[in-house]
Order: structure tokens, then C-alpha cells, then sequence
């Protein structure tokens, strides 16, 4: 372990906030090269390391270090970039499944269903659902803007659309 870096520990386990001060200005571009390096993400890797920083003195982290603080401080940004990809690759996975879950439900509707005979399913709903209907999914104005242009409650115009949505469903395969 360098001497300064041992020095500077000593001082951070004192609670120096002055050599938590001369570690930050040290490491920090080196970390956020490290961390861009692996994330390809200038903003994201700069706060991820300014999160570390951060982190690292409310926990006072910097108490269990065992090796040397630039050692402790690049493993700590590689498992945290690590963390990052991991919870990415989770989301594009839901995403993709989520988007082809919709195109599989889509696929059929357009395929077998002219305009002309969705408009006719459509207009046997009850008004108040057609117009809730129309608000949310073709306007696209939030339910607090709809209800207030229909004049009822947020909860109306839930069920509203779920009833709208569960009769569309069943007409559609139906016929």
C-alpha cells in the first residue's frame, strides 16, 4: 500500500473529513474513467461515482478497508457498474418480453379486423365508456384529466376503461 494512501486511511478512520476531501480529488477522475470504461455512459458514470463518495463517508465504509483505499475504491465501482448492466439486462429483458407480448396480442386484431368493423364493436359500448375509451387510449390525457373532463372521479373512469377494455376483448374473439 503507497504511503500517502495509508496516511490518508489513518486520517479517514480519525473522521478527517479533510482526507476524505484529498481522496475525493485524487480518485474521482480516475474512477469515473473506470466507470464510463465499463458503462459507456459519461453522466451515469459520474454519478455513479459521486453516489460512491457519497456513500462510502455517510457509512463511513472507509472503517473496513482491509487493502489499500485505491484498491477498495476501484472494486467498489466495478461491482456497483456490474450492478448497473445486471439491472439493465433485467429490464431490456421485461421490455422485450413485455413488447412482444403486446405485437403477439396486436397481430391478429389487424390482420383480421378492417377499421369499419372495429368502429362498429366501438360504438355499442355505452357512451360514457366509449368517452373514457377515446380520453385515455386516443387522446392520451391522463385519468385525472379525463375524469375532470367527464366530470367524475379517477376511479370512474378505471372502471370505465376496464369494462370498456374486458367488453372490446370479448366481442373481438367472438366473432
Amino acid at each position: 500500500m503507497e504511503q500517502d494512501d495509508q496516511i490518508l486511511l489513518d486520517e479517514l478512520k480519525k473522521g478527517n473529513k479533510s482526507a476524505y476531501e484529498a481522496v475525493f480529488k485524487k480518485y474521482y477522475k480516475m474512477l469515473v474513467a473506470k466507470a464510463y470504461f465499463i458503462l459507456e455512459d459519461e453522466m451515469e458514470a459520474e454519478d455513479l461515482t459521486q453516489n460512491l463518495f457519497v456513500t462510502i463517508w455517510q457509512k463511513s465504509h472507509f472503517l473496513s478497508i482491509k487493502t489499500s483505499i485505491r484498491a477498495y475504491l476501484f472494486r467498489a465501482v466495478h461491482n456497483e457498474c456490474m450492478m448497473i448492466l445486471r439491472n439493465k439486462k433485467v429490464s431490456d429483458r421485461r421490455l422485450k418480453a413485455y413488447t412482444h407480448t403486446l405485437a403477439e396480442e396486436e397481430e391478429p386484431l389487424t390482420e383480421q379486423y378492417d377499421e369499419n368493423h372495429l368502429n362498429l364493436i366501438f360504438n355499442e359500448l355505452p357512451v360514457q365508456r366509449q368517452k373514457a375509451f377515446k380520453l385515455v387510449y386516443i387522446e392520451d390525457k391522463k385519468y385525472k384529466e379525463a375524469a375532470e373532463e367527464m366530470g367524475v372521479s379517477v376511479n370512474s373512469i378505471k372502471t370505465h376503461l376496464k369494462l370498456a377494455v374486458k367488453t372490446l376483448k370479448n366481442k373481438i374473439s367472438n366473432i
